[in-house]
């Protein structure tokens, strides 16, 4: 039997965890990555001297009891000698008033710390607390897609998962904001809203909290660079194949069927399967040439304040001060606010001295200092960009942070320089992402859930992967769509599955 193609076009988690699987199962497989390195959003570079991490803040999976322990061992993204980091202080709110609230991962060190913040609010700290336990227990099954299920597993499942499902359904429908109305304490409702944001669903948040609390995301020591790079020694030790600076320009399509793709170059290079996990509106508009609709993805792309993108304005610094008794995470309320799109009171400082194996020179660490922003944050930037403006308008926003930074924390004064400025253009940029997005749709209250579902409807021989298409995206949903698309080629061409 002739060996069958595919080309996987993108070369971050979900593409190198396609070609993993794919290459197990005696396919071959040749991915194509735009850029000069592999791995996608979760990227790592160097900047005077000093290692940026772009990616990992928590990783679902860091616990051998979890269900994607085995994806990225599976695919060596973890290994036996990845040292993991567990925080401690989780995260720290640094308020104007000069009050701080840390978020423990430990829970009874957190119940005690959110009730001595806010004694007045105690019944609420303890349900809300409770509830982050009981999120511990929830894992959705990730093992195959549901139409490859047998009955007796989907049985199983709805038996065995029905109150997680009951419980995920309601929280899905409650936003932190509104959540928050239940606290009597102003300051402790702030912080809680803003974790993530306040139009995020409840469930997000308490699923993110339970997983940091009972050991399941922690951050791989070494950053996002080498997690990636682990992944990639070992789908070309499979024999797999990595053409890089090589953008897709069209996938070739013949009688509703994918034949191929043509490069920006002009080359073609047939395959017999083509999976995409590049973002998923540049697939479904360029890629495809907007000629098949994908209703859950067109749906979400229709209606952008129902579904909405993340994405960051980011001050990279080299600090010259020992950090390491400072806090990995702090949110920060400013004093006087950020003016983009609109006003903007507060950023997030994240402190990579925990990771002594991170690259910067003569003892220094790396801090960023981001802002959370979305669609209208980008649209501020890209008229900069067409405007001409663009490069001033980084050295502006980087100024105006350093300035806040040491004005707000005094020892840091003349210790910190700037090493580089991230906003959306450069995510658009380096991913095709909608909007300089960073990951997938936020899962707001109102929002549907994306399913996972990878065929087009009316093309064949084509898989639409990545974590656009699962709900909530990040690194898990990536490595659990790659693992998919994989599994449902086998399956269309009738070969058993090999993990």
């Amino acid at each position: 039997m002739k060996q069958k193609k595919v080309i996987i076009i993108g070369a971050g988690v979900s593409g190198l965890t396609t070609g993993i699987y794919l290459q197990k199962n005696g396919y071959k497989t040749q991915i194509l990555e735009k850029n000069a390195v592999s791995g996608g959003a979760c990227i790592g570079w160097e900047r005077k001297g000093c290692y940026i991490d772009g990616c990992i803040h928590w990783l679902v999976g860091t616990n051998p009891d979890s269900m994607f322990y085995s994806l990225w061992t599976d695919t060596r993204a973890i290994t036996d000698e990845t040292e993991i980091f567990f925080q401690d202080d989780y995260a720290v709110f640094d308020l104007p008033n000069g009050k701080r609230l840390t978020i423990w991962s430990d829970l009874e060190k957190l119940k005690a710390e959110l009730i001595a913040f806010a004694p007045e609010d105690e019944k609420q700290i303890i349900k809300f607390v409770n509830l982050i336990e009981r999120f511990q227990k929830i894992e959705g099954p990730i093992d195959k897609p549901k139409e490859l299920m047998g009955l007796g597993q989907l049985l199983k499942i709805a038996f065995t998962m029905l109150g997680d499902y009951i419980l995920v359904n309601k929280y899905s429908k409650i936003s932190c904001g509104d959540y928050v109305k239940r606290f009597k304490n102003k300051e402790l409702a702030h912080c809680i809203s803003s974790f993530m944001a306040p139009s995020y669903n409840l469930m997000s948040l308490l699923y993110m909290l339970a997983r940091v609390s009972s050991k399941n995301g922690g951050i791989p020591i070494g950053g996002s660079l080498p997690f990636v790079q682990r992944m990639e020694k070992y789908y070309l030790e499979l024999g797999g194949e990595i053409k890089h600076s090589a953008s897709v320009k069209e996938v070739r399509i013949e009688k509703n069927t994918a034949v191929g793709v043509e490069l920006d170059s002009g080359e073609f290079l047939p395959s017999d399967w083509v999976v995409s996990s590049t973002a998923a509106e540049h697939c479904i508009k360029t890629l495809l040439g907007g000629k098949y609709a994908v209703k859950d993805i067109d749906d979400k792309l229709a209606d952008m304040d129902t579904n909405p993108i993340y994405t960051y304005s980011t001050v990279a610094f080299k600090c010259d001060l020992d950090m390491s008794d400072k806090p990995l995470s702090t949110h920060v309320d400013l004093d006087t606010p950020i003016v983009f799109d609109q006003e903007y009171d507060n950023l997030t400082i994240r402190n990579f001295s925990y990771d002594k194996t991170l690259k910067a020179p003569d003892g220094s660490c790396v801090i960023q200092a981001s802002i959370r922003g979305n669609d209208h944050m980008y649209f501020w930037w890209k008229d900069k960009k067409n405007n001409g403006t663009y490069k001033a308008e980084k050295v502006k926003f980087g100024e105006r942070v350093k300035e806040f930074i040491e004005n707000r924390y005094p020892e840091l004064k003349g210790k910190i320089t700037i090493i580089d400025v991230i906003t959306p253009c450069t995510y658009e940029r380096y991913l095709n992402s909608r909007h300089g997005s960073f990951q997938g749709f936020v899962r707001s209250v109102k929002g549907k859930v994306l399913s996972g579902k990878s065929f087009v409807k009316g093309l064949n021989n084509f898989l639409l992967s990545g974590q656009c298409v699962f709900h909530g995206g990040g690194l898990p949903p990536a490595g659990v769509m790659g693992r998919f698309s994989a599994q449902r080629i086998c399956h269309k061409d009738k070969k058993k599955f090999v993990y």
